[in-house]
């Protein structure tokens, strides 16, 4: 008789906010628990330190295209948070706006007409009901806001963000000499002569030389 094959162990869900489900892109880069701790962040250092380690940009003081990618997953970030999306919400325009950013660098050079198609399709996929392959995550007026900051900052600036993150950048090191003045060692403590001592000296030798006076008067 064979052996009565065990069942295999059901796999578990996963936790609420950790992984994206389609048609959403909300989780796909920031699960809920990220998001909230960056909506958490008080000051400007915090919310910038954040985003850098997250996305492996901690070298952007010294990179230039690091130092532009961080500043620009920050701003959409704190877009998210001035406006007042949940969790969900940053998590989903964040990722739509990544995409956005990440067609435009691929291939030979997307237009920008291009990008704003793929922005506009990514955002409407979050904002239609009874739509096959759509959600419905942002309301009229989320997309208004979002569709406003897209055209006012990212594509304001699109070729140069291109031109940043698909050319090479130049860097110029430069060797300086610098020549520091160190102080003269102090003498030892040894041949230090207190303060009070000299004094007191003064006061003895002037009391003696008052005595020596007042004894020549005398005679």
């Amino acid at each position: 008789m064979a052996p009565k094959k065990e069942p295999e162990p059901e796999e578990e869900e996963p936790e609420p906010g950790s992984v994206p489900v389609p048609p959403s892109l909300a989780w796909t880069d920031l699960t809920l628990t990220e998001v909230g701790e960056f909506l958490q962040k008080k000051t400007p250092e915090d919310s910038l330190a954040f985003v850098a380690d997250k996305f492996g940009l901690t070298d952007f003081e010294s990179n230039a295209q690091s130092s532009i990618l961080v500043d620009f997953y920050l701003w959409i970030l704190t877009f998210a948070k001035e406006s007042g999306f949940n969790e969900e919400k940053s998590s989903a325009a964040f990722t739509i706006i990544k995409k956005t950013h990440e067609f435009a660098l691929s291939g030979g050079g997307r237009s920008i007409q291009d990008a704003f198609e793929v922005f506009r399709r990514l955002v409407l996929q979050h904002s239609l009901t009874g739509v096959p392959d759509s959600v419905v995550l942002f309301s009229p007026e989320d997309v208004k806001l979002l569709t406003s900051y897209v055209t006012r900052t990212y594509l304001q600036h699109y070729r140069l963000y291109q031109l940043c993150h698909r050319e090479p950048q130049a860097l110029d090191q430069h060797a300086v000499c610098l020549f520091v003045c160190s102080p003269a060692a102090p003498p030892p403590l040894s041949t230090a002569i207190d303060e009070a001592q000299p004094a007191a000296a003064s006061a003895q030798a002037s009391a003696e030389s008052s005595g020596e006076a007042k004894d020549k008067e005398g005679k």
